[in-house]
C-alpha cells in the first residue's frame, strides 16, 4: 500500500502533467485567432461595453439589450479587460482567459472526481482525454460561457462522486459553490443536469443516505447569495424583461421550437459526439459497454467503480435524452456530459490495458474512429486549401495532417487488435499534432474568413482612425456581423437605417462600407458619387477586398467609400479622384 507521501507525489506529478498538456492545447492561437462570429463577438462586444460604461448590471450590444444569459461571464471578461487592456483596445485574448480557466477547472475537477471513482491511473487518462477533446479545445479558445460551464459542471460531478464515498463538508461546499456560480454563468443548465442525475440515482439505487451530505445549510446559504441578489437587482432594473427574454424566449423557446436556424432530428448528438469528443471517441463504445456491464454485474455493490459508473450513467443518459428531444440542436449542448464520458472512457482504457475485452464494440469503434479522423483532418486540410495562403507553409501543414492521419490509422488498428497502450498514445498524438498547428497557424491565417479584421487593416492602410479611437462615423449596411462592431467600435451603424446619400455626414468624414459582390452595389456607388458631386465633394473608393462571410456562407467584396479633398472640378465626371 502506498504511503501518503507517495500518493501526494503521484498526485502532484499527474496534476503538473495535466497542466502542461492543457496549456499546450489551450494557449496556441489564443491571441491571433480572430474573434468568431456571431456568439463570441456578441459576448466580447457586450463585455467591452460593460467595461466602458461601468454598468455591471445591464447587458447590451450597442444600443440593444442582450438578455439571453446572466451576467457572470460578462463580469469575468470585464475584469480581464480592466486588468489587461487600455481604453479603446480590443485584446480578444484577454477576454478568452475566463474560458481557458474554465477549461482548466474542468480538467482538474475531472481528475479529482475520477480518482475517487476509478483510481488515479484511470483519472489521469480521463482528464487527459478531456483536455484533448476537439470541442473542449475549441471552447477554451473562444470568449463564451461554455468552457466555464463545463468546468463548474465537472466540479458538481466530482463533488457528488466524493460524497457518495464518504466525502464530508468539503465536497458539499464544492458542489454548492459550483452550482451557484453555474447559475450566474448560464442559468438553469447545470441545475437541470444535477436534478436529473439525483432523481435517477434515487430511483435506481433506493439507498440515498449519502444525499444527506447535500444538506449543508451554510453552503446552501452561500449558494443562494451567489445568484439571488443579482436576480433581484436585474428584475427591478428591467421590470422582469430580462427573465421574459432569457428564460421565456431564449431558454424556453429552445425547448419547444428550433431557435436561430439550428434545428436537428433526435439522434443529432449520437452523430456529432464522434467529432466533438474526438479523440476520446476512440473508446466511446467500450466506455458504455464497460459502464453497463459494471452496473449489471455489481447490483447493490458499493465498490467505487460500480458506484462511479452508476453516477456517470445517471449524469449522461437522462440529460442526453433531454437534449436529443429538444428541437434546437447545437454541438456544445452536449459539452457538460464530457467529463462523465471521459471518466467512462478512462476506466474502459484501464480495463483494455489489462485484458482483451469488448471485441465487437472495439472493432466497430475502431472503424468509426478511423472514418471520423479522416473527416476531421480532411476538413482542416480543406480549409487550408480553400482559404489559406499557398507556399512552403501550406506544404508543412499538409505534412502535419498526414502525420496526424497516420497516427489515427495506427490508433484504429491498435484498438482493433486490443493493443490499448499503442492506441491511446497514437490517438492522443494525433490530437496534439493536428490541434496545436490548427489553432496556432491554420485558423489565424485563413485570411479570406477574417473580413472584419481585413476591413480594420484597410482603415490603417488608408490612414483612417478607427471609430473606437476617435475616428469618423461608419455605416456598414451590407456586412453587419458583430465582429465588425467589436473591431471598429460600439458606435458604428450596421443597420440600413442611415441614409447613404446624406452628404452632410459624408462631408464630415462619414465612412461607408459596402459589399461590391451584391448586384445593386455598383448602382449604389454611382448614386453616392453623383450625390457627392452635386454637393461639391470628391470620393475615394478602395479596391474590392475579397472574403467570405462564413456566418451566412456568402462571398463578399468589401469596399470603403469616403469623401476626399478635391484637386480639380468635382462636377467633371472625367476628373474624379480615384
Amino acid at each position: 500500500m502506498s504511503s501518503p507521501e507517495t500518493i501526494k507525489a503521484q498526485r502532484l506529478k499527474h496534476m503538473m502533467a495535466l497542466l502542461f498538456l492543457s496549456l499546450l492545447v489551450f494557449l496556441p492561437g489564443l491571441s491571433n485567432l480572430p474573434v468568431i462570429d456571431r456568439d463570441e463577438a456578441r459576448f466580447a462586444q457586450a463585455s467591452v461595453q460593460m467595461a466602458e460604461s461601468g454598468d455591471l448590471l445591464d447587458i447590451r450590444f450597442q444600443d440593444q439589450t442582450r438578455y439571453k444569459k446572466p451576467a457572470g461571464i460578462y463580469w469575468l471578461q470585464t475584469a480581464a479587460i480592466k486588468v489587461f487592456s487600455k481604453d479603446g483596445e480590443r485584446k480578444i485574448w484577454a477576454q478568452r482567459l475566463p474560458s481557458v480557466l474554465g477549461a482548466l477547472l474542468a480538467i482538474f475537477a475531472t481528475y479529482w472526481g475520477a480518482a475517487r471513482m476509478i483510481g488515479r491511473r484511470g483519472a489521469v487518462i480521463a482528464a487527459g482525454l478531456l483536455a484533448l477533446s476537439a470541442l473542449m479545445i475549441f471552447e477554451a479558445h473562444i470568449a463564451k460561457t461554455d468552457a466555464m460551464l463545463v468546468g463548474l459542471g465537472a466540479c458538481c460531478l466530482a463533488a457528488l462522486a466524493h460524497m457518495r464515498h464518504g466525502g464530508g463538508k468539503k465536497s458539499a461546499w464544492v458542489f454548492w459553490l459550483a452550482l451557484g456560480v453555474s447559475i450566474i454563468i448560464k442559468g438553469p443548465v447545470i441545475p437541470i443536469l444535477v436534478v436529473l442525475t439525483l432523481i435517477t440515482l434515487a430511483i435506481w439505487e433506493r439507498r440515498n443516505g449519502w444525499m444527506k451530505l447535500l444538506l449543508n445549510w451554510p453552503a446552501i446559504l452561500v449558494f443562494a447569495l451567489i445568484w439571488i441578489p443579482w436576480t433581484i437587482a436585474i428584475w427591478n432594473a428591467t421590470d422582469g424583461a430580462f427573465f421574459v427574454e432569457s428564460l421565456g424566449k431564449d431558454f424556453g423557446g429552445k425547448l419547444v421550437s428550433a431557435q436561430e436556424r439550428h434545428p436537428g432530428p433526435p439522434g443529432y448528438y449520437l452523430g456529432t459526439i464522434w467529432l466533438t469528443l474526438w479523440p476520446t471517441c476512440l473508446l466511446l463504445l467500450p466506455a458504455f459497454g464497460f459502464a453497463i456491464r459494471a452496473v449489471r454485474n455489481g447490483k447493490g455493490s458499493d465498490t467505487p467503480v460500480v458506484k462511479g459508473m452508476r453516477l456517470c450513467l445517471a449524469w449522461v443518459v437522462p440529460y442526453w435524452v433531454l437534449i436529443e428531444l429538444m428541437p434546437t440542436k447545437l454541438p456544445h449542448y452536449a459539452l457538460p456530459l464530457f467529463p462523465a464520458l471521459c471518466v467512462m472512457a478512462g476506466v474502459a482504457a484501464i480495463t483494455l490495458l489489462a485484458v482483451k475485452e469488448f471485441s465487437i464494440l472495439r472493432r466497430i469503434n475502431a472503424v468509426l474512429f478511423l472514418a471520423v479522423s479522416a473527416v476531421l483532418i480532411a476538413v482542416v486540410m480543406g480549409a487550408q486549401t480553400l482559404y489559406g495562403e499557398a507556399g512552403t507553409a501550406a506544404f508543412i501543414i499538409y505534412a502535419i495532417g498526414g502525420i496526424a492521419g497516420l497516427c489515427a490509422v495506427i490508433a484504429s488498428f491498435a484498438l482493433w487488435q486490443s493493443n490499448m497502450k499503442l492506441g491511446l498514445i497514437t490517438a492522443m498524438l494525433a490530437a496534439l499534432i493536428i490541434s496545436v498547428p490548427t489553432y496556432a497557424y491554420i485558423l489565424p491565417n485563413l485570411t479570406d474568413l477574417r473580413v472584419a479584421d481585413n476591413i480594420m487593416k484597410t482603415f490603417d492602410t488608408e490612414g483612417l482612425k478607427l471609430p473606437r479611437n476617435g475616428g469618423p462615423d461608419v455605416v456598414s449596411p451590407h456586412f453587419t456581423e458583430p465582429s465588425l462592431v467589436y473591431r471598429l467600435g460600439t458606435a458604428i451603424d450596421v443597420t440600413d437605417k442611415s441614409s447613404l446619400l446624406d452628404m452632410r455626414s459624408f462631408a464630415k468624414g462619414r465612412i461607408i462600407i459596402l459589399d461590391a459582390a451584391r448586384e445593386d452595389t455598383d448602382a449604389l456607388i454611382q448614386e453616392i458619387e453623383q450625390s457627392a458631386r452635386i454637393a461639391g465633394l470628391c470620393t475615394k473608393t478602395t479596391p474590392p477586398q475579397k472574403g467570405l462571410n462564413y456566418s451566412k456562407g456568402d462571398e463578399v467584396d468589401m469596399v470603403i467609400m469616403r469623401s476626399t479633398d478635391c484637386k480639380y472640378d468635382p462636377n467633371d465626371p472625367l476628373q474624379r479622384d480615384e
